[in-house]
């Protein structure tokens, strides 16, 4: 696989933060893995804007009855 290496700054609490939970060994992977994340974030809400400009927002009425069943669905058993 390869690999890019670039220089990084830290807001210096969320470096430590991110150091002390990944490890001085992990910690690539733990900022591969959170870029990683916040891209598929973005692609997703790009695919929203996309979705949004094609066929228009989703009615309040659709978007309530989605929020009742995810909330249905994730509450704690």
């Amino acid at each position: 696989m390869a690999v890019l290496k670039k220089s990084v700054a830290f807001e210096e609490a969320v470096g430590r933060e991110a150091l002390e939970r990944a490890g001085e060994r992990g910690f690539s992977r733990f900022v591969n893995d959170a870029v990683a994340q916040r891209l598929q974030t973005l692609r997703v809400l790009d695919l929203l804007a996309a979705m949004d400009a094609e066929h228009g927002p989703v009615p309040p009425e659709i978007g309530s009855a989605v929020e009742a069943e995810w909330d249905a669905a994730t509450r704690p058993r």
